[in-house]
């Protein structure tokens, strides 16, 4: 195994997404970028204009959809897949299909309960894509759309299916891309999925994710990452929230700083992360780019 492998990790884009950033990222030397989600900023067309945008990259990429994308998944699909030949009239469920991205462009793919194995810089690793449009503290959301696309219909469903992509999962190294991060990882407000929005915070994460990345472990997988967002930087106080920490040698990462743009006297600005994999180490650090 050579070289370093550099994966970009971009949180919740929340409408903050221009083909100013496709270029930037298609110049980059990231081999395989990973979104957590929620792509539009609450309008109707607004996530749709940012697939349309996102389905120009022309590197491997994976999109988890968040709570904001659940009733856009067709129209999503659509305009990530063009390039591919997808037809938004398929059936929901077949666009979340266990593939590794092709070449060139329309390498985009919305992914949920699948699994997309990866060969980069001499390493084979597999992204474990977890239960899609999760709004955390272990409840079972949008359970129609879950239902229609997976036939999931309860967190018992999903604690099972999850199980069952790790033991199908090939290889032994596992990146676990999710919404909304796992149960375990603290309750304060300012945690990386603590919830910052009531009174008392409280852990909001959840519980199908904490055990599918448990029974990994058990099952001798070595966890190189855990990616979710959902859960803001800066928390409503106004705060930092942790945005990465190390559990049993594997990297949780919340790269969800919302909004992911900003400008002011110098310039506009846009941050993700990026994940380095080299031998047995991984690190991840942020990124802020200046746009110009």
């Amino acid at each position: 195994m050579t070289g370093i492998t550099r994966i970009g990790l971009i949180g919740d884009l929340h409408g903050s997404w221009d083909d100013w950033d496709t270029r930037w990222f298609n110049a980059s030397d990231y081999q395989l970028l990973l979104f957590t989600g929620d792509l539009g900023s609450g309008t109707a067309d607004n996530g749709v204009r940012i697939a349309r945008s996102l389905g120009r990259i022309e590197k491997p990429a994976l999109v988890m959809p968040g709570n904001n994308d659940a009733h856009q998944i067709p129209k999503l699909a659509a305009e990530l897949g063009h390039q591919r030949g997808l037809s938004a009239l398929r059936r929901v469920g077949a666009l979340f299909g266990s593939h590794p991205p092709g070449k060139g462009a329309g390498q985009v793919h919305l992914c949920g309960y699948s699994l997309h194995t990866f060969e980069l810089a001499s390493r084979t690793l597999t992204v474990l894509a977890a239960r899609p449009y999760a709004m955390g503290n272990g409840e079972l959301s949008f359970p129609d759309q879950l239902r229609s696309a997976f036939e999931i219909t309860s967190m018992e469903d999903s604690r099972r299916r999850l199980r069952e992509l790790v033991d199908q999962a090939p290889g032994n190294e596992l990146i676990f891309l999710a919404h909304n991060g796992p149960r375990g990882l603290g309750g304060g407000a300012s945690d990386l999925w603590g919830a910052d929005f009531r009174d008392g915070a409280g852990d909001w994460g959840d519980d199908d994710l904490a055990d599918a990345i448990g029974y990994a472990h058990q099952r001798d997988k070595r966890v190189l990452a855990v990616l979710a967002g959902h859960m803001h930087s800066p928390t409503r106080d106004g705060q930092a929230r942790s945005w990465q920490l190390q559990v049993d040698q594997s990297l949780y990462v919340n790269p969800a700083r919302v909004p992911r743009t900003w400008e002011d006297a110098t310039g506009k600005y846009r941050h993700h992360a990026v994940l380095e994999l080299e031998g047995n180490n991984a690190t991840v650090r942020e990124v802020v780019v200046r746009e110009g």
